[in-house]
């Protein structure tokens, strides 16, 4: 199986939004996913139908080790397979800072963890796990990048994205790591965003996927809708750029299994 991070150097960049998505996505493709949320927000599951906070997840373990994790696995319609981060109390509450504390030791401790958890996971074929995580720098955007074969930046339009993208570039240098950048909720009517795609390009060459995806008004109300916006929206832009990114990946994915060819930013 291989593993696809899901990063970005800012909040908002639409991660869990596209993890969502392509999940389905390579589903259609004849890919087994498994969808997991390394991301103490807890929302993953909002995209696939639940509307409380998972109270049941990868921070399950992290807490106690002996728990079987994967009792925590949800699985959509499509059959792909969801694993929530987990940890919602009464209410929807979230751990207690104390809690934090110690989960975010733990994470420090064993920085290979996120990794050696998914090894353990048995899915046929051509199978991809897909880790939605916080914004990077942070112990779980760092458990995701460690325990990927792929590293998917999503970077929005927005001039911080770009102020921070080179330090989150040196250090998926410096690890070795494969990556892949994706401009996501582009609008091309605005001038800086198409400024700013310009200088994604100069700066990124082929390493910035040829499948930016468009701005649509839609994704947030079919979330609201509880609704895949890819199925409710399917002749849209947006729609047509996740196909083409989704397209992409199954290839990568194919290729991987047969050789080590590095990245080439998405042309498929």
């Amino acid at each position: 199986m291989k593993t696809i991070a899901i990063v970005s150097s800012v909040g908002g960049a639409g991660r869990t939004m596209l993890t969502a998505a392509l999940a389905g996505l390579l589903m259609a493709r004849r890919h087994a996913v498994l969808a997991v949320e390394c991301d103490p927000r807890n929302v993953l599951t909002l995209y696939c139908g639940l509307r409380t906070p998972a109270r049941q997840g990868l921070v399950s373990h992290v807490l106690a080790p002996t728990d079987d994790w994967s009792d925590a696995a949800l699985q959509t319609d499509d059959g792909a397979l969801w694993l929530p981060w987990g940890g919602a109390r009464g209410e929807g509450r979230g751990p207690d800072a104390e809690a934090s504390a110690s989960i975010a030791a733990s994470l420090h401790k064993e920085p290979m963890w996120l990794r050696d958890l998914i090894a353990r996971v048995d899915l046929p074929g051509h199978a991809v796990a897909l880790v939605d995580t916080a914004a990077w720098p942070s112990v779980h955007a760092s458990q995701a990048i460690a325990a990927a074969d792929l590293v998917m930046v999503v970077v929005p339009p927005e001039p911080l994205a770009c102020a921070t993208l080179p330090r989150l570039k040196s250090e998926l240098n410096a690890l070795g790591k494969q990556a892949v950048y994706v401009a996501n909720a582009v609008s091309p009517a605005s001038q800086l965003h198409t400024d700013i795609v310009a200088l994604l390009r100069d700066t990124l060459g082929t390493a910035l996927s040829t499948y930016r995806v468009h701005a649509d008004s839609g994704i947030p109300e079919a979330l609201a809708r509880n609704e895949s916006f890819v199925h409710a929206a399917p002749h849209s832009q947006a729609a047509h750029d996740m196909q083409g990114l989704a397209s992409w990946l199954s290839s990568w994915i194919r290729s991987a299994y047969q050789t080590a060819a590095p990245v080439s930013g998405g042309s498929a």
